[in-house]
């Protein structure tokens, strides 16, 4: 399988995304972010995999449409706000919202996106479904304003534990992986069992995902990821791999991290070059690997125990698997 299989479903969202017309309200300086944010695109995994689940319990997946809708902008209103959080200039390749109209616009735009998240998230649903799904997507997107304040909180520390960053990442970015599956089924109309299986299986390849992430930004060919290599080491980001590195190599390796990570005057280049030395002398990079195989197992086993046919659902396993094989 390759992202090319998955164009249907994807077309099928910006036909959707095309027809609300999000940069024609009023007034067009509440709107023109919020259209500019959701058209920078990306791989729309996120509605994609909302599509997707549902098919597993009903063909005609065009009915998650607006759900999926609300797991893309409640997403993209996330990334407008961190943005700013973490004075980021460029987002997908372009100016970030902020930064192209301003911060007090990117605030007011974010707010209107949530907003606009919870009113595609209701369309079309029986009471059963809407009182599942509005449960669900707020106590989901509480989480994530947990784990946002949880990765700002870690930045004024030298370090954290494992589980402290594993239950970080968890609430930041695997849960709304989580929602975007269990949604799908949920609109399906899947048993309850069946839900609960889908969000933990998409909580779990979101914990492999971003392992994946941060492996990437060590290891990564900056040919085809696009990045800079090390810009995580750089920022002095807590990542997977730099607590693994702590943890494994005693004090003077931990105590040597954290001076690296102190010192402002260290040349970009060698402080990458010395901190990726530290990993690969820890074989850090299995470390990675073998707890990303940890969740990806997690996430098959959990979609194995839901209640659908095995060839329904060989799309999302296939899906799972491009998406912790890629180099980008």
């Amino acid at each position: 399988m390759e992202f090319k299989d998955l164009i249907a479903y994807q077309q099928a969202f910006e036909r959707y995304l095309e027809k609300q017309q999000l940069v024609q309200g009023y007034p067009s300086s509440l709107y023109e972010p919020i259209g500019y944010i959701m058209a920078l695109g990306g791989k729309r995994i996120r509605p994609v995999l909302t599509l997707l689940a549902h098919k597993l319990f009903d063909h005609q997946y065009a009915r998650a449409l607006p759900q999926a809708m609300a797991v893309e902008t409640f997403h993209n209103f996330s990334l407008m706000h961190d943005d700013i959080m973490d004075q980021a200039t460029t987002r997908r390749g372009g100016p970030s919202v902020h930064h192209q109209f301003g911060i007090n616009a990117a605030i007011l735009s974010g707010d209107a996106m949530l907003i606009m998240a919870y009113q595609y998230l209701v369309r079309d649903l029986t009471q059963d479904q809407l009182i599942s799904a509005l449960s669900l997507f707020s106590s989901t997107a509480l989480d994530i304003c947990r784990g946002q304040q949880q990765d700002m909180d870690f930045e004024k520390k030298d370090l954290v534990s494992i589980e402290d960053y594993l239950a970080m990442i968890r609430n930041k970015t695997a849960v709304l992986l989580g929602l975007s599956m269990s949604l799908g089924a949920i609109v399906g109309g899947a048993d309850a069992g069946s839900v609960v299986a889908m969000k933990q299986c998409g909580e779990s390849a979101g914990m492999a995902f971003q392992i994946h992430d941060d492996y990437l930004d060590a290891f990564g060919q900056t040919n085809k990821t696009g990045k800079k290599r090390g810009g995580d080491i750089i920022q002095n980001k807590k990542t997977f791999l730099w607590l693994m590195a702590c943890n494994l190599g005693g004090e003077r390796i931990r105590e040597e991290l954290i001076s690296i990570s102190h010192n402002q005057n260290y040349n970009s280049e060698a402080k990458v070059n010395r901190v990726l030395e530290v990993y690969r002398s820890l074989d850090i990079e299995s470390q990675c690997q073998n707890r990303q195989r940890q969740y990806t197992d997690e996430a098959i086993n959990a979609l194995n125990q839901v209640n659908a046919p095995d060839s329904a659902k060989q799309q999302i396993f296939d899906l799972m698997a491009l998406l912790l094989a890629r180099n980008h």
